[in-house]
């Protein structure tokens, strides 16, 4: 999975069916929702289009609540209080799709005490009419954020595990969810320790770990450089040591 311009995202394969394709693209815009509930807004829309496809394309719909436990692995369970709008749909060659998700209730009376989070996966149905060759299934989930006035608190700590390898720990204490995409570990001036690619969401009262070795952390005051989806441009962390 990778964005495009920010606004839309490629979804790539995960299964192999039958029949012959073209190279196509698949984007689904925004990539991440909200649904704040300020000025009583309960729903989102969000659009899928296909570029280059020879054929229709049909999707089933599911929501699940999301959520982490301690070791930050996700949970999701099956939900019907976010209702999506179709759940099911056929795309076609070099069309779109308006997909709308809301709730019945208001989000005030949800009463939500942190940031609320669910997953809408999208899974491709095989065609009956595919009886040769070989396709793509694009199957891809968007996250779903509810509420508003939340925000991230977030720190950082060095550890060693049981095999001596050392650990960059990830604690989000706040009430909103933090996204780290493409982060580096920086010395007091700015030198490049290590760069590190990824595409982890840490809920509110979370905790990610991630295994940095070969940086030379010795005697070394760190900083944790990143990007999230929150905020535009690079933020900056201390890093506790071990």
């Amino acid at each position: 999975m990778r964005f495009v311009n920010n606004q839309s995202i490629l979804l790539l394969s995960l299964l192999i069916l039958i029949k012959p394709i073209a190279h196509a693209d698949l984007t689904i815009s925004p990539v991440q929702l909200y649904i704040t509930g300020e000025r009583d807004q309960r729903s989102t829309t969000a659009t899928l289009n296909t570029k280059g496809e020879k054929a229709d394309r049909t999707y089933e719909i599911s929501v699940f609540r999301w959520s982490q436990d301690e070791a930050g692995n996700e949970i999701l369970t099956s939900d019907t209080d976010l209702v999506v709008n179709p759940k099911a749909l056929i795309l076609k060659p070099d069309g779109n799709k308006v997909i709308r998700f809301g709730f019945r209730q208001s989000i005030a009376s949800m009463n939500l005490k942190q940031e609320g989070s669910w997953r809408v996966k999208f899974n491709e149905m095989p065609s009956p009419l595919q009886k040769t060759g070989m396709s793509i299934a694009l199957n891809f989930s968007v996250p779903v954020f509810v509420g508003s006035g939340f925000k991230p608190e977030m720190s950082f700590y060095l550890k060693k595990d049981t095999k001596n390898k050392t650990i960059l720990h990830i604690k989000n204490s706040g009430s909103a969810h933090f996204q780290v995409t493409k982060f580096s570990i920086q010395d007091a001036s700015g030198k490049v320790l290590k760069d590190m690619e990824t595409m982890k969401y840490i809920l509110p009262n979370r905790e990610a770990a991630m295994p940095v070795d070969g940086v030379d952390i010795t005697g070394k005051k760190l900083k944790f450089v990143m990007q999230t989806d929150s905020q535009k441009g690079s933020q900056i962390y201390d890093i506790a040591g071990l």
